[in-house]
C-alpha cells in the first residue's frame, strides 16, 4: 500500500474496515443473531468519523454526537449519505435501548451504504481507495504478517489457490508463534504438550503388532485435540477454523524446506468471495490470538529473570498459616 498517511491514521482506517468486513460477516447469520451487523457498521462509521476530524486536523473539544459530525466536517469537507446514516444510527438506538431488531432490508440498506461512503469518500479525503487499506497493520505477530501480504499478491492476480495456501501457511504460523518453541520453558502456554511427528511412530511387531493401530489412532485423536485446545484457547473461533481447514490447500512443509500443495478441483474453484472470508478469518484470528501476548511476554521476562543464578535458589518448605507472635 504505497501511502503517506501518519501511521495511526493507516491502522485506524484499518479497524474501520476491519469492523465493517466483521459486520458483513454478521450480516449473512441466522435472524436474531444478524442483528449485530447494525453494531459494527455503526461502529465502523463511527471510528471513520473520527479518524477524518483527525486527517482534516477539526479542533474539536469531545466527540459530536453522530450526525453532528456532518456540520463539523462540512467547512472542509462536505460528506455524502447523512440522512441514510441517520437511518443506520436510528436503527441502533432502536437496537440497543428498545431491543428492536432489524430487518433483513435494513442490514442490507445499511451495508450498501456503508459501501459507497466509504468507497466515495476514502480516496478523496485519504487519497487512498478503500480497499486497498491494508488490515494487516493490525497485526503483532510479524511471520503471519509476513505471509498474508504474501497471498494477497497472489490473489491479486486472481491465483486465489495460491493466495489460500498461503493464509494456510498463516495460520500455521499463528499457532507456532503462541506454542512456545521460542522459549525454553519446560511449560509453555498453549502448547499444551509436545508435537507429535511421524517419526515418533511405535515400531511394533510380532504379536504386539495389532496394538499399533490403536496407538496409531490415539495418536491422531491427541494431534487434533491438541490443535482444537490451542484454537479455542486463543479465542480463535472452532466453526470458522473448521470451514477454513475445508476450503484452504493443506500445505505440507518437506525437508528441503519448500512448501508444496496438492491442487484439487476444489483448490482449483476458489473464488474471490473465498479468499475474502479467509483473509478476514486469519485476520481474525490473530487479533484474538495477539490477548496472549502479555502472557508470552511474561514468561519470557520470567525466563530471563529466573536463568543462570549466581547462587542456588533457596528451596523453602510450607509451614501452614503463620502464628501470630505475642507482640502482635
Amino acid at each position: 500500500m504505497a501511502i503517506t498517511l501518519n501511521p495511526d491514521v493507516v491502522q485506524r482506517l484499518a479497524y474501520v474496515r476491519f469492523l465493517y468486513i466483521e459486520g458483513i460477516e454478521q450480516s449473512r447469520q441466522p435472524a436474531p443473531l444478524r442483528s449485530r451487523a447494525i453494531t459494527s457498521f455503526h461502529d465502523a462509521v463511527e471510528n471513520y468519523l473520527g479518524t477524518v476530524v483527525q486527517h482534516l486536523d477539526i479542533d474539536v473539544n469531545k466527540a459530536p454526537e453522530f450526525i453532528a459530525y456532518w456540520a463539523l466536517i462540512k467547512p472542509k469537507f462536505e460528506l455524502p449519505k447523512r440522512d441514510s446514516m441517520k437511518r443506520l444510527n436510528d436503527a441502533r438506538v432502536a437496537l440497543k435501548h428498545n431491543g428492536t431488531f432489524p430487518s433483513e432490508h435494513q442490514i442490507e440498506q445499511a451495508r450498501q451504504t456503508l459501501d459507497d461512503f466509504f468507497t466515495t469518500v476514502t480516496p478523496k479525503v485519504f487519497g487512498v481507495d478503500f480497499d486497498s487499506i491494508d488490515m494487516v497493520d493490525l497485526l503483532t505477530q510479524p511471520e503471519v504478517a509476513r505471509l498474508v501480504r504474501e497471498a494477497q499478491t497472489h490473489a491479486d492476480v486472481g491465483d486465489f489457490s495460491m493466495a489460500m495456501a498461503g493464509l494456510a501457511l498463516a495460520l500455521d504460523a499463528l499457532f507456532v508463534h503462541y506454542s512456545g518453541r521460542q522459549t525454553n520453558a519446560r511449560w509453555r502456554p498453549f502448547t499444551f504438550g509436545p508435537n507429535l511427528w511421524w517419526t515418533d511412530e511405535p515400531k511394533l511387531d510380532g504379536r504386539d503388532a495389532p496394538r499399533h493401530g490403536r496407538l496409531a489412532k490415539l495418536s491422531e485423536i491427541a494431534e487434533h485435540m491438541q490443535e482444537a485446545l490451542r484454537a479455542i484457547s486463543l479465542g480463535i473461533d472452532y466453526p470458522s477454523l473448521a470451514r477454513f481447514k475445508i476450503i484452504a490447500p493443506s500445505v505440507h512443509g518437506y525437508a528441503n524446506g519448500n512448501p508444496r500443495y496438492l491442487e484439487v478441483k476444489s483448490h482449483q474453484l476458489l473464488s474471490q468471495g473465498d479468499y475474502d472470508w479467509g483473509h478476514h478469518f486469519v485476520i481474525d484470528s490473530a487479533l484474538r490470538a495477539a490477548r496472549a501476548d502479555d502472557i508470552e511476554q511474561l514468561q519470557r521476562k520470567q525466563i530471563e529473570l529466573n536463568s543462570s543464578p549466581a547462587q542456588p535458589y533457596p528451596e523453602r518448605a510450607w509451614t501452614g498459616p503463620r502464628e501470630a507472635s505475642s507482640g502482635e
